[in-house]
């Protein structure tokens, strides 16, 4: 049996951020989607539930359960910000 976890994240850009604002919303309407597509390549069983965050349009709290270990999950949601000027902070 495969043990899941649960994990919490915020993603989000920051006030500097020099992504453009039609690209940022672009980005957030396809996060979980997006995601979802990168964790499946190693767990296609893992769900992604993205949901608005009290801090704004630039922010969504990401809440992953999955199989994967945690330096797997770090490695993926690292490249993904990289990739889209985002910056991640674990909640739980």
């Amino acid at each position: 049996m495969d043990i899941k976890t649960n994990f919490s994240f915020e993603l989000y850009y920051a006030a500097q951020s020099t992504t453009p604002a039609a690209q940022r919303g672009k980005v957030m309407h396809a996060l979980g989607p997006s995601l979802q597509a990168l964790l499946a390549a190693g767990d296609s069983r893992a769900t992604v539930t993205v949901s608005d965050s009290h801090k704004g349009s630039d922010n969504r709290i990401v809440e992953l359960v999955t199989t994967l270990p945690e330096a797997r999950i770090a490695e993926i949601l690292k490249g993904f910000c990289e990739q889209q000027g985002m910056t991640v902070s674990a909640i739980e």
